[in-house]
């Protein structure tokens, strides 16, 4: 597919996101378009009452008492009435608006949850949420200032031109010939503005990102004098985003209101001179004359406000594609239908292969057998393809070729739901909620105050949890700052606990944690053996020396196996030479330490 067909596919499909709101709630949409045809009638009717008091009694200079109050009550009453339901048309709209964004904003943040984390991979934390956030709200003018208004204004642009034809049909001619001259500067405008109204999202995008990117990592920027870098970054997107708005902006002002204002002056004049020698010869009436006239003004200003709407509907137009454009990532496939709970965690490996990108494979053609309830490490450099393993095994991402089972059957086998409350996953850098403690530990999932009280046991955090004014209770603040590096690691193991897995993957779970936080992470883990199979990635090779059965990788290939006696007899074994390695630096600083 060509680019100019794929982005006509993609426009017309935001479009249709947009306007699939307008007819979810049809009731709602009907009654105020009819609000907004009532209020034109009542807004067209005015100047007809003033031509009417003009010709009929200003100037045969003629003035009955009730005919005149009936005139003026009349021409009140459509004013105030007309202006009452073009403020309820408005609420209307902005209910339509409202929901849509509403809806829309949950749609993409649940499409979102369910992105392979393949996508993640490459996405940027800021443009996702400004897609989510700052997108979707963008989608609200095209309701709102857009819709509504485009739609009243079409309504009261016909209104005014049978008007104008009842009064002289010559007139509403001339006013018709405006349409096409509008018509054509809103199409260059489209045409002029389009990449630079989506350019334009895009760099907001990045500001977004910008700032989330060195908010995360302010730690770093500060410890390493990076603030300048960081500023002379943000410093040139936030330039470029003022040159872009700023050509949107200037466009807009050839384009738009300036242009439709010079056209109503200019029939403006033509009419004021045609139209008033004939007043002045008597073949036309002045009031006539009036009500043309202030036809005429409504009649530009519809016009001009179309045009000016349509600057917010390019951009409204671009948040949709580019929302349009998220909801078209894939999302996880989940074509297991197994849920029968994993009762045992016998896992085993097959020929594993896979590589993020096709051509260039991570793990080569892996295979084992771990039995259930077994101790299982994986070691090996940086690079070897530990990290992709736990990841495979979690699902996270599918194999170019072999398969991975769990009791006999493949994970693609499971649904979602059980394999997930069968696999615990401990990673190295904590997730911490900004809320209690017990929420950190039950994550939604509903469980006793029993059962999260059980896994903080397990993880040798209940008596800290103990300890603390509110208990459970206790509000940890963002990243949970209230408990120490340890600590929120036991707070990680206590929530893969309670879910009672049947296999538990750690990934590097002792790399940040200091010697006496490590042995009660590891006296928490000897409790389960036995009883979970546990596949632990270790950097530290002292924290699984004691495991059941040790895999060693390097460039993907397991080129070790065995517990630890085992591989250390292996005069040239990889395994023994980390081994040695990690020894001598730690008597080397144990050494220090006591020099010091």
């Amino acid at each position: 597919m060509s680019n100019a067909n794929s982005a006509k596919a993609k426009s017309s499909g935001s479009f249709r996101l947009l306007l699939s709101y307008v007819f979810t709630d049809r009731p709602l949409f009907i009654k105020a378009v009819l609000l907004v045809i009532v209020a034109t009638g009542f807004d067209v009717v005015g100047p007809i009452l003033a031509k009417i008091f003009i010709d009929n009694f200003i100037m045969p200079n003629h003035y009955p008492l009730w005919p005149i109050v009936g005139i003026i009550v009349l021409y009140i009453a459509t004013t105030v009435l007309g202006t009452f339901l073009h403020y309820k048309q408005t609420l209307k709209f902005i209910n339509i608006a409202l929901n849509a964004v509403l809806d829309i904003r949950r749609r993409v943040f649940a499409h979102v949850l369910k992105l392979p984390m393949a996508f993640f991979d490459h996405a940027r934390t800021g443009q996702l949420v400004s897609r989510i956030t700052n997108d979707t709200e963008s989608i609200k003018d095209i309701y709102v200032q857009f819709l509504s208004n485009v739609l009243a204004n079409v309504i009261l642009l016909i209104g005014i031109l049978i008007a104008m034809a009842i009064l002289d049909i010559r007139l509403m001619l001339v006013a018709l010939l405006l349409l096409p001259t509008v018509m054509g500067l809103i199409y260059v405008y489209q045409h002029l503005s389009g990449k630079i109204v989506a350019k334009t999202r895009q760099v907001r995008s990045d500001i977004n990102a910008t700032i989330s990117e060195s908010i995360g990592g302010m730690p770093v920027i500060q410890a390493t004098n990076q603030q300048q870098s960081k500023l002379a970054q943000f410093d040139a997107i936030n330039d470029d985003y003022y040159a872009t708005r700023l050509k949107t902006i200037k466009i807009a002002s050839y384009l738009l209101r300036p242009a439709i204002s010079l056209l109503n002056i200019l029939v403006l004049v033509g009419v004021v001179w045609l139209f008033g020698q004939q007043v002045v010869e008597g073949v036309a009436k002045i009031g006539v004359l009036y009500a043309y006239l202030n036809y005429l003004g409504r009649f530009t200003e519809p016009l001009g406000d179309i045009t000016q709407r349509f600057s917010l509907y390019q951009q409204a137009m671009v948040a949709g594609d580019r929302i349009h454009s998220l909801l078209q990532e894939p999302t996880i496939q989940e074509h297991g239908t197994l849920a029968a709970r994993i009762e045992q965690g016998h896992l085993s490996i097959e020929h594993l292969k896979f590589g993020y990108r096709a051509d260039k494979p991570v793990l080569h053609d892996l295979t084992v057998d771990i039995p259930a309830g077994r101790f299982f490490a994986i070691v090996g450099h940086t690079g070897s393809g530990k990290s992709t393993l736990l990841s495979l095994l979690l699902n996270f991402y599918q194999p170019q070729a072999g398969a991975i089972c769990i009791d006999g059957h493949s994970l693609d086998e499971f649904d979602h739901d059980t394999l997930r409350e069968g696999v615990g996953f401990i990673p190295q850098e904590p997730f911490i909620l900004a809320s209690t403690l017990f929420d950190n530990i039950d994550m939604g999932r509903g469980l006793s105050q029993q059962a999260v009280a059980k896994a903080a046991t397990q993880a040798r955090l209940h008596d800290v949890i103990a300890e603390m004014p509110e208990g459970y209770q206790t509000q940890l603040g963002e990243g949970g700052l209230r408990l120490s590096t340890g600590q929120r690691q036991q707070l990680i193991i206590a929530r893969a606990l309670a879910g009672s897995p049947k296999v538990l993957l750690l990934d590097e779970a002792t790399a940040n944690v200091d010697s006496e936080t490590e042995q009660v992470v590891q006296q928490a883990l000897n409790q389960l053996r036995g009883k979970v199979t546990m596949i632990v990635v270790a950097h530290r090779l002292s924290t699984i020396s004691h495991a059941d059965h040790i895999l060693v990788l390097d460039h993907g290939r397991l080129i070790e196996q065995g517990n630890h006696h085992q591989l250390m007899k292996l005069e040239q074994g990889r395994y023994r030479s980390m081994y040695q390695l990690q020894q001598q630096a730690k008597r080397i600083q144990q050494a220090e330490s006591e020099l010091a």
